[in-house]
């Protein structure tokens, strides 16, 4: 009877400490509080989680509790059968549950060709439901649209030689495509692909370039350029063209000196860029009140690009400077207002494209990925690479971005408040060339080639429905 007593109060404190989740760690040599993980990943069930290269002892379905662990790093691995592993290391700190939500699983398909020939380029409409694609022979280039649900192939338009220079712009309603051969502007309606019309039958000039309004496929504005422009003439003119009533309006004019072929038109104000002594100034002149105001002084570049959104920013990149200026802007139903010079922001790019919510801008200046939180006002480091940056842009559920590189296409979780960022190498190309994301993400569409497919790729990754909302990612 002793005995028992004696074992009863030695280990009933043990027995205590144990179930209320204390353990011996043997490295450090002392009684430690444990964590908990919890790991989520919608819509994948009988997955495999190693723990530290250690198969966990129950199958993860959707969620999983894993309790018990001593505070440290842990290398965390999921695996499921024709998937891409994922992987991370986990930080697991005394008497916290560390949560690691929105997992993603890619499969490992095969990217099937889509366009049964070599092609030059593709642009995918905004309704992602139709290929606008260019096809080039030793004779021609022509161009073609590929209805992606009936697989219907249409014949567009040949140009008579093989390195015609041809750009495509689809309007925002995706019925209609602008395109640029050469020198010349053409509209497409997709839903009426025999009527072509040749922007210079409603004008009297070769246009400089060519817009869409942001708003309407109905409407383009065209840049005319004069630089022998007499005394009666306007260095560089706007006009406004009407595409139902085939007419042409000017809107703007700049009396003396030439401005840059961007430009932006968003409700009743005009963006532009002017040369101005040793440096370059952007410009707003509002159609209403008839006036012009400087936004801000640039450095001197040729080579300009405006980031489209309808959110209160304006997004400007200066490519020869790698410079990018992000403008905080009121709008009203007369007026653009630029409030002060602390409304502009500059950084560090090449290139920038908005998350479909237009509250945080993914930017790159060819080695560094960041972003701009503009709810809070932050900017946040993701990474530096060794290797050249050609895009980047954001995974539909926010909590990836997609980086292309020279020949492979990663994909790399933000979500990184506990830990490493997990990167996975979807495919790696003989060449690529661009890529799309369709459907939520379900989808890529690739320009490239693998082995003997070469053209327009598609690879399939079905992804679990019914996400949380969006949190804003981590820096590293």
């Amino acid at each position: 009877m002793f005995t028992f007593i004696l074992a009863f109060f030695i280990m009933a404190p043990i027995l205590i400490f144990y179930a209320s989740g204390y353990r011996y760690d043997i490295k450090l040599g002392k009684i430690l509080k444990t964590g908990t993980l919890m790991l989520e990943a919608k819509g994948i069930k009988n997955a495999s989680l190693y723990i530290n290269d250690k198969l966990y002892e129950k199958p993860f379905d959707e969620k999983i509790f894993v309790y018990n662990l001593l505070p440290g790093d842990y290398n965390i691995r999921l695996e499921k059968e024709n998937y891409y592993s994922w992987q991370k290391k986990i930080s697991i700190q005394s008497s916290l549950t560390t949560f690691v939500r929105d997992i993603i699983f890619f499969k490992k398909n095969i990217p099937l060709q889509i366009v049964d020939e070599p092609t030059a380029n593709f642009y995918l409409s905004p309704d992602e439901q139709k290929i606008a694609y260019i096809k080039k022979t030793e004779l021609f280039s022509e161009l073609y649209l590929l209805d992606i649900r009936t697989k219907e192939k249409i014949f567009l338009y040949r140009a008579s030689f093989p390195e015609s220079d041809i750009n495509l712009s689809w309007a925002a309603s995706s019925k209609k495509i602008l395109a640029q051969i050469n020198n010349h502007y053409f509209v497409f309606n997709v839903q009426q692909p025999e009527q072509i019309l040749e922007i210079e039958e409603l004008l009297d000039f070769e246009p400089n370039n060519l817009k869409w309004d942001i708003g309407s496929d109905n409407i383009l504005f065209a840049l005319k350029q004069n630089p022998q422009a007499r005394a009666d003439q306007a260095a560089s003119e706007i006009y406004k063209i009407d595409l139902l009533a085939k007419t042409k309006s000017k809107i703007f004019e700049s009396q003396e000196e030439l401005i840059n072929q961007e430009f932006f038109i968003e409700a009743n104000d005009v963006f532009y860029i002017k040369k101005e002594n040793t440096r370059d100034n952007l410009y707003k002149y509002n159609l209403n009140f008839k006036t012009t105001k400087l936004v801000t002084k640039l450095g001197r570049s040729a080579n300009y690009k405006f980031i489209k959104s309808t959110n209160n920013y304006l997004g400007l990149i200066d490519s020869d400077n790698q410079k990018l200026f992000l403008i905080q802007k009121i709008i009203t139903s007369l007026e653009i207002t630029i409030q002060s010079s602390s409304a502009i922001k500059e950084f560090n790019a090449i290139n920038a494209v908005w998350d479909r919510n237009e509250k945080w801008l993914l930017f790159h200046d060819g080695f560094e990925v960041k972003f701009f939180d503009t709810v809070a006002n932050q900017e946040i480091f993701i990474n530096r690479y060794g290797q050249k940056i050609n895009r980047v842009c954001w995974h539909h559920e926010l909590q990836h971005i997609v980086i292309l590189f020279q020949n492979n296409l990663n994909i790399i979780d933000l979500g990184a408040e506990n830990g490493e960022r997990n990167v996975i190498e979807i495919i790696k190309f003989d060449q690529l060339d661009n890529f799309y994301f369709a459907q939520k993400g379900e989808i890529i569409y690739f320009q490239g080639k693998i082995g003997r497919q070469e053209g327009c790729l598609l690879y399939t990754s079905p992804s679990p429905r019914d996400r949380t909302r969006p949190r804003m990612p981590s820096s590293a």
